[in-house]
């Protein structure tokens, strides 16, 4: 087992000391894991507005033990984090245990240096997110927050199992996308690295403050059925070439009824579920077309449309353009 613990909020520190531990070193603060730990990267980013960023894509190969130990100085940091499950993986934040078996965690919540956090990792996790580091004062200066300690005292005060970590949806996973497939050796990649983590942390604080407002009026949902509808969502966006599972079928995997699943399914992603699956289609649509590699025609029957006409209008419908407008 690979094991690494430490006492920083310096990114770049802690992924040289990450690189030294694991034998290596690394290249433009990018660190390609040994084979023997895992298949992949992590990279850290530092931008100009004093933010900085790791991003990680890389499948275990041992199992992996990594811990945050708290510090006095007051950080916060938004992980969002797509990780496929292999066996088991626990996740410990200031004592508090999430222990996840065989299945999809899709989420992004906030943790802060005054906590410990830890991970254990099975061979076979496959883990794709990014850590956002950042204080207060960055919160007031960016985010136009007045009193940013009441936002971030609001979130800690909604620990509990429902509001801890937010499921990540369609839009969140556009944004990390878009990191992922910019090209470090592009001028804009800094610009478009910036552009797509400040869109993720504004994302984040606003539904944060919607949240805080309707917490009190409404009941709140469990643990269980948080990662549920993560599993739910993940059976949804897995194959949009296909017909999408029935509310039956998805009920059933998620061991609630089909009232249940689509009352619980809107409060959390903020659509019904065939709107959610529809908008999935229609996003890779869109990047599809955006790419150039592909006809109209290529891309409707790519997601699953024998009719174009149903498709234009399904895009339309979306983005108020029809697809073959998408490139003018």
């Amino acid at each position: 087992m690979f094991s690494f613990e430490y006492n920083s909020y310096n990114y770049r520190q802690i992924m040289n000391d990450l690189a030294a531990a694991m034998g290596t070193s690394l290249q433009n603060c990018t660190l390609i894991y040994p084979p023997h730990i895992a298949d992949g990267f992590s990279t850290c980013v530092e931008l100009p507005s004093g933010l900085q960023a790791i991003i990680s894509d890389y499948i275990l190969r041992d199992q992996f033990f990594l811990k945050r130990q708290k510090i006095p100085e007051e950080y916060y940091v938004l992980r969002y984090e797509d990780i496929r499950i292999e066996d088991e993986m626990v996740l410990k934040i200031d004592g508090e245990v999430l222990n996840t078996r065989n299945e999809q965690h899709a989420g992004i919540y906030l943790t802060s240096t005054l906590f410990d956090v830890s991970y254990l990792g099975r061979k076979g996790t496959h883990i794709k997110g990014v850590n956002i580091i950042f204080n207060k004062e960055w919160l007031a200066e960016h985010l136009n927050i007045n009193d940013p300690e009441e936002v971030l005292t609001a979130y800690l005060n909604m620990r509990t199992g429902s509001y801890t970590i937010e499921p990540i949806d369609n839009e969140y996973r556009r944004y990390f996308n878009e990191m992922m497939q910019s090209d470090p050796e592009s001028p804009l990649y800094i610009a478009t690295i910036q552009n797509r983590i400040l869109l993720l942390i504004e994302r984040f604080f606003t539904r944060l403050y919607e949240k805080s407002k309707t917490l009190m009026a409404s009941p709140k949902i469990s643990r269980h059925d948080v990662h549920q509808l993560m599993h739910v969502e993940s059976l949804l966006t897995r194959d949009v070439n296909s017909r999408p599972p029935t509310i039956d079928q998805l009920a059933q995997e998620a061991a609630m009824s089909s009232a249940k699943l689509k009352k619980l399914f809107k409060e959390v992603y903020g659509t019904s579920i065939y709107a959610y699956y529809q908008r999935q289609r229609m996003s890779i649509a869109r990047d599809m077309l955006l790419s150039g590699d592909f006809s109209v025609k290529e891309v409707g029957l790519k997601i699953g449309y024998s009719n174009l006409s149903n498709f234009a209008a399904a895009f339309r419908k979306e983005y108020n353009l029809l697809p073959s407008e998408i490139r003018a």
